[in-house]
């Protein structure tokens, strides 16, 4: 049998930090919502703006619920082939789809008793969409190409940066999918609508990053709080990119990081007006040489050791070394 595409994870273990951080009212909402959908097996939607973890919320729901011992499968949509999406949900039998003969289990029958998350469904091609409206009304569906009814014994958690009103109106979700997914809706406002979150998430980051980071250089951290002014610039900054923006904000400024304190210029928010901002070229430059110069000082000079913790090849960590006229030999001790 064929292996699943790595578009798609299949896992059953807790991740560490699996926690809905925040204070505002709206994060009270949805752990209620959550707690709601765990004593069920109904299908869910998620509502929430790119770059609020939509995972997360699925996996707390699938862990809080009486079926957590079973498989939980994350799939986002819009990076799947047209001609493989159908295969991967709802899996082919053997010679269904003649370039690919052997029999393929989807994550609907590789989830059973379990969770799969649909990530950007509105992408789903419409003939998908109506197959999947009918096994959430049946109870079962069929393979591709084959004939046997499989029950749907795991949830279908839906997720979108819209919500369901909008996508149907517009057409890009059919009336027939919207109505299986509208029994519950867990909506996550963006950041600029709750800054009460802003910083408790900023907090949370960091303690979990201290740890990565710690295991990564095999030495204690030093950093392990951020100054006053650091936390003002913080909660006025708008984060566009939401949770994700603020969480590799915090991972760059940690690894960036002297000392016990992480400042505003360690997170690149220290400008106070227009007129005192960079041009995108400058401030890029200015970040990338302040960054491999800090991440080479951490690990002595040592070129293996610091793209490994850049998350680069060490030719392209070379490159920048070079981009910037940095000698590694500067920071050996």
């Amino acid at each position: 049998m064929s292996k699943p595409v790595e578009t798609s994870r299949a896992q059953t273990t807790r991740r560490r930090g699996d926690r809905l951080v925040g204070t505002s009212r709206a994060i009270q909402r949805a752990l209620e919502q959550i707690s709601i959908a765990a004593r069920g097996r109904f299908a869910v939607w998620i509502h929430a703006e790119d770059g609020i973890d939509k995972e997360l919320i699925a996996r707390l729901i699938h862990n809080a619920s009486e079926w957590a011992s079973g498989g939980f499968f994350a799939l986002d949509a819009s990076i799947v082939p047209e001609s493989l999406l159908g295969r991967e949900l709802f899996g082919s039998s053997a010679g269904g789809i003649p370039a690919l003969p052997a029999a393929y289990e989807g994550a609907f029958e590789r989830v059973q008793s379990g969770t799969a998350l649909l990530e950007r469904t509105e992408t789903v091609p419409k003939d998908l969409q109506h197959a999947l409206a009918a096994a959430l009304e049946r109870g079962y569906f069929e393979r591709i190409g084959g004939s046997e009814r499989i029950p749907l014994q795991g949830r279908i958690v839906a997720a979108s940066a819209s919500s369901l009103d909008a996508l149907t109106s517009e057409g890009r979700l059919s009336p027939e999918l919207s109505e299986r997914l509208r029994l519950l809706e867990i909506r996550i406002p963006p950041l600029r609508e709750r800054k009460e979150d802003i910083l408790p998430i900023a907090a949370h980051f960091l303690a979990n990053m201290r740890v990565e980071l710690e295991h990564e250089l095999g030495k204690p951290c030093e950093v392990r709080r951020f100054t006053r002014e650091a936390l003002d610039r913080l909660h006025t900054h708008t984060w566009p990119g939401n949770e994700r923006e603020l969480r590799e904000q915090v991972r760059a400024a940690l690894q960036l990081a002297r000392g016990e304190e992480l400042g505003p210029e360690d997170l690149l928010l220290s400008w106070e007006s227009s007129d005192e901002v960079p041009s995108f070229r400058e401030a890029k430059r200015a970040f990338e040489r302040e960054y491999v110069t800090r991440v080479l000082r951490i690990c002595h000079g040592n070129i293996s050791r610091a793209a490994r913790i850049a998350t680069k090849d060490r030719k392209d960590f070379y490159d920048v070394m070079r981009r910037n006229s940095i000698n590694p030999a500067d920071f050996r001790s």
